[in-house]
């Protein structure tokens, strides 16, 4: 016969069993760890929720190995028309923030929401008590780019700036012309940078969502016609060949 006083102890010790039974059988898998390009989608797909809840959700989190609060964003398991069954996926676009990525699943339901925490929608952010599964570590490909090309007027005639982002900041020029295999111009870029420090106030300045901004580019095309179609690239050396 089992003493009373064992009876609390045991039933707590079935409640964790219990609990990490379900949740240790939730698997998440990656239809690829690496990114070729900044806005490429990745699938993220997985299995074994039981008594999936509506609420259930997907965490993204950059870098890695954010602690669970700190989630960039997320989506709802619900998105994905099989998540009944406790398996589906869900298709995003991935965005290279100079750090590595991964996906968490949490599960939530509506006596755990908090009214007075709201994402900028007005909506309840999600719970991270219950964590369910972690996914496997993305990265971008090494050495692509540049990023975030912009083209702006400079206010002078026959003038327009090129601006790109690059993740080491290595001298590059801009190549343009009337024709895509003949882009005979050439321009330098000037190189700038902003580190935290720089920012002005919290939360700009504070290590908890700091994002790398990389090295931009900025160049100027000079002796553009008027009414004339024109090409261009971004290179790290200049020949004539």
């Amino acid at each position: 016969m089992i003493p009373l006083k064992l009876i609390p102890v045991l039933w707590i010790l079935c409640l964790l069993l219990v609990q990490f039974s379900s949740s240790s059988q939730v698997s998440i898998s990656l239809s690829s760890r690496l990114i070729p390009k900044s806005g490429d989608p990745i699938t993220i797909r997985w299995s074994g929720v039981n008594s999936p809840s509506q609420l259930d959700w997907l965490g993204i989190y950059s870098p890695a190995n954010s602690s669970h609060p700190d989630f960039i964003g997320y989506v709802f398991l619900s998105k994905s028309p099989e998540w009944k069954s406790g398996s589906g996926s869900i298709t995003i676009p991935l965005i290279n923030l100079r750090s590595d990525y991964q996906f968490r699943i949490f599960h939530w339901t509506e006596s755990e929401i908090n009214p007075k925490k709201q994402d900028h929608d007005h909506n309840p952010l999600p719970r991270t008590k219950h964590l369910l599964a972690e996914s496997e570590t993305v990265v971008f490909e090494p050495g692509r780019g540049p990023e975030q090309v912009h083209l702006a007027l400079t206010g002078q005639a026959g003038e327009m700036r090129v601006m790109f982002v690059t993740h080491d900041g290595k001298e590059s020029f801009v190549r343009y012309g009337l024709t895509r295999n003949k882009m005979g111009k050439v321009v330098g870029t000037r190189v700038s940078r902003y580190e935290r420090e720089d920012m002005c106030d919290a939360p700009a300045n504070e290590s908890v969502g700091w994002r790398d901004p990389g090295f931009i580019h900025d160049g100027i095309m000079v002796g553009l016609e008027d009414g004339k179609r024109y090409y261009y690239q971004k290179t790290d050396f200049v020949s004539f060949d």
